[in-house]
C-alpha cells in the first residue's frame, strides 16, 4: 500500500479531481406556447443535457435516449392545461411552464354580434306591461272624443264618460308579425238622455268585455327604441244592457232607445279600430336597447339594429363594437328556437361566440392583473406577511424594508363559456400569471421570487350584475432566494397570496347590466339563466334567460 501511494505521488501518476458535471439544459420542441390543439392530445417533446437527467412532465417520470430526446403524450383534463417539464442532474435543476388550450380560438370567429330570440313564453310574460302601456294612454277619453251625439224625433243621446275595470292583453307570434288581442273589460258609457224633449236622465249602456285585435309588427328606430305598430285592426263588442240608477227602464222607453243605442254603439264599432290605430298604432316598448361602456379603459359599444317576427318568437340582431362605433348592419348569426336544444323553455335567448367575451379580455382582465406594487414601512409589513409567511420566509434579509409585487397576465389566455345553468356564466384562463415578488433594500427592489401561476376568473350573472371571482388553480415557482424550504409548502401558500392580492382589485370587475342597458329599467328585467348549451364546435353557445320573473 505504502509503495503504491509513493508510485502515484511520482511525476508518472496523479490524483485527478471529479470532472464537473455538464451544464444542464433543456429545451421544449412541442407544444408551443399558448398552442390551441383543437380536439386532440398534447405532444410533448424535447431535448435534455446531460442525455442521463431525470425529467418529469405534470408529475411523471419520462425517460430521455441516449441523445437526450424524450417524448410523452398528456390528455386534457380541462380547457386549458399547464405543460410542467422539470429537468434534474446532479444539484442542477431546470423548469419549463407551457400552458395549451383545447379547441381552436375564439377570437377568430368572432362575428361581433349577437342574435336574439323572444319565445312564445316571453311574450306571454310581456302582456302585462302591453296591457298596461294600453291602459297608460288614456283610451277612454280617446273614445268618447270620438262617439257622436245622436239626435232623433224622440230621443237625444249625449255621451258623457267611458269607463272599465281593466285591460289584458295577448300576444302570439304569427308568420311575419304578433297577434295583438287586447281586452277592455266592463266597458261602460254614461250617456245623457232626452226624451220626447221632456224626459231627461243619464244612461249607462254596458257592452261588457270589447275586444280589439290586430297585427302588431315590431319595430327598431335609429336611437335603438323598440316598438309595436298596428294594422288590420278588428273590434268585438260584447252584448249591450241599459240600466238607470234607481229606477227600471219602462218598456217604452227601451223601446225608444233601441234605435239610438244601437247606433252609437255601432258608431263606436266602426270608429274604435281606426282611432285607435291612427292615435296608439304605434307601441313603444322601451328603449334605447343600446350602452357605450368602458371597462378598465376598453370601449364596449352595442346597439339592437334588427327586429322581425316569426312563429318562433320575435328575433333580435344586435352588433357589438370593441373600441368603435357597433355595426349599424346585422351580420349572419344562427337563428335560435322556441326551446333550448335540450328542450327547455325560455323567455329571452341571445346566441353568444366566446369571441366577444376574449376581445374584452385580451384588454379588461390583463389590464386588471397588470399590477406594479411597492410596500415599505406599514404597508409592507400588512399587505407583506404573507410573503414573509412563507416557508422559507425566516430567510428574508433583515434589512429588508418591504416588497416590491408584480403580476402580470402572459399571452396565453381564453375565455370560455360554460354549459350549465349559468354558475359560471363563462371562465378566464389565465394559466400563465407571471408573479415576481423581490425585497426593498434601500431603496432597491432585490430578487427574492419569482413564479407562474395558473388562474381562473368566474364571470356569474346575478340579476342584472356581472360579478367575477378569482381562484388560483396552480402555482409553479420558477425563482427563490430562500434555500431551505419545502417547494410544495411555497407553492400552496403563494396561491392564497395571490388571491388575496387579486380579490382587493375584484370589484373593478363586476357591473350591472341594468345600469348600462337603459332600456331595461322600464321592465324591472331580473334575468336569471334557465341554461347555456353550445349550438355549434365553433364557440357559438345559446345563452337562455327567464327576464320577467319566474310568476309571469
Amino acid at each position: 500500500m505504502i509503495l503504491l501511494l509513493l508510485a502515484a505521488c511520482s511525476n508518472d501518476y496523479e490524483i485527478k479531481a471529479p470532472e464537473a458535471p455538464d451544464e444542464l439544459s433543456l429545451t421544449l420542441t412541442s407544444p408551443s406556447y399558448g398552442v390551441f390543439l383543437g380536439d386532440g392530445g398534447i405532444e410533448v417533446a424535447g431535448m435534455v443535457t446531460p442525455a442521463n437527467a431525470f425529467v418529469q412532465v405534470n408529475g411523471t417520470a419520462v425517460y430521455p435516449d441516449e441523445t437526450g430526446a424524450f417524448a410523452t403524450v398528456l390528455a386534457f383534463d380541462d380547457r386549458a392545461v399547464v405543460v410542467d417539464v422539470t429537468a434534474i442532474a446532479y444539484d442542477q435543476r431546470v423548469r419549463e411552464i407551457v400552458p395549451v388550450f383545447d379547441g381552436t380560438d375564439p377570437r377568430s370567429s368572432d362575428p361581433g354580434a349577437i342574435g336574439g330570440l323572444l319565445t312564445p313564453t316571453g311574450l306571454d310574460a310581456l302582456e302585462p306591461t302591453v296591457a298596461d302601456l294600453v291602459d297608460s294612454l288614456g283610451w277612454e277619453d280617446l273614445i268618447l272624443s270620438a262617439l257622436p251625439a245622436i239626435d232623433t224625433d224622440y230621443v237625444d243621446l249625449t255621451p258623457l264618460s267611458v269607463t272599465s275595470t281593466g285591460t289584458t292583453a295577448d300576444l302570439a307570434p304569427g308568420f311575419d308579425s304578433v297577434e295583438l288581442s287586447v281586452t277592455l273589460h266592463d266597458v261602460t258609457l254614461l250617456t245623457d238622455v232626452t226624451i220626447l224633449d221632456a224626459y231627461t236622465f243619464e244612461l249607462g249602456i254596458s257592452l261588457g268585455e270589447v275586444g280589439f285585435g290586430a297585427h302588431a309588427t315590431p319595430w327598431i328606430d335609429a336611437d335603438g327604441m323598440l316598438g309595436l305598430s298596428l294594422a288590420d285592426a278588428i273590434v268585438e263588442m260584447g252584448d249591450v244592457g241599459l240600466s238607470v240608477e234607481g229606477w227600471e227602464i219602462p218598456e217604452w222607453i227601451t223601446d225608444l232607445l233601441l234605435d239610438p243605442v244601437a247606433d252609437l254603439v255601432a258608431s263606436l264599432g266602426e270608429g274604435l279600430g281606426d282611432l285607435l290605430l291612427d292615435q296608439v298604432g304605434d307601441l313603444p316598448l322601451g328603449g334605447p336597447f343600446a350602452f357605450d361602456l368602458d371597462l378598465l379603459g376598453t370601449r364596449l359599444a352595442a346597439q339592437l339594429v334588427d327586429v322581425d317576427a316569426s312563429g318562433d318568437g320575435v328575433s333580435l340582431g344586435a352588433t357589438i363594437g370593441y373600441g368603435e362605433d357597433a355595426a349599424d348592419e346585422m351580420p349572419d348569426v344562427a337563428t335560435l328556437g322556441a326551446t333550448t336544444p335540450s328542450g327547455l323553455p325560455y323567455q329571452l335567448g341571445a346566441a353568444v361566440h366566446e369571441g366577444m367575451f376574449n376581445v374584452l379580455l385580451d384588454e379588461t382582465l390583463a389590464g386588471f392583473l397588470d399590477i406594479d406594487l411597492t410596500l415599505e414601512g406599514e404597508y409592507g409589513e400588512l399587505l407583506g406577511s404573507g410573503i414573509a409567511a412563507l416557508d422559507g420566509g425566516n430567510e428574508i434579509p433583515d434589512e429588508a424594508n418591504g416588497f416590491c409585487i408584480s403580476l402580470h397576465v402572459g399571452d396565453a389566455r381564453v375565455i370560455r363559456m360554460v354549459p350549465g345553468t349559468g354558475e359560471p356564466l363563462a371562465r378566464a384562463y389565465l394559466p400563465d400569471v407571471q408573479v415576481d415578488i423581490a425585497t426593498v433594500i434601500d431603496g432597491d427592489c432585490e430578487d427574492w421570487l419569482s413564479a407562474s401561476v395558473f388562474a381562473v376568473i368566474d364571470l356569474t350573472l346575478d340579476g342584472t350584475e356581472v360579478r367575477a371571482d378569482f381562484d388560483v388553480r396552480d402555482v409553479a415557482v420558477l425563482e427563490y432566494g430562500a434555500e431551505r424550504y419545502d417547494l410544495q409548502g411555497v407553492e400552496d401558500q403563494l396561491g392564497a397570496v395571490v388571491e388575496s392580492l387579486a380579490g382587493l382589485l375584484g370589484g373593478q370587475l363586476s357591473f350591472d347590466l341594468g345600469d348600462a342597458l337603459g332600456g331595461l329599467g322600464g321592465f324591472g328585467i331580473s334575468p336569471e339563466v334557465v341554461a347555456i348549451e353550445p349550438l355549434d364546435d365553433d364557440g357559438l353557445y345559446g345563452v337562455y334567460l327567464d327576464v320577467f320573473g319566474t310568476d309571469l
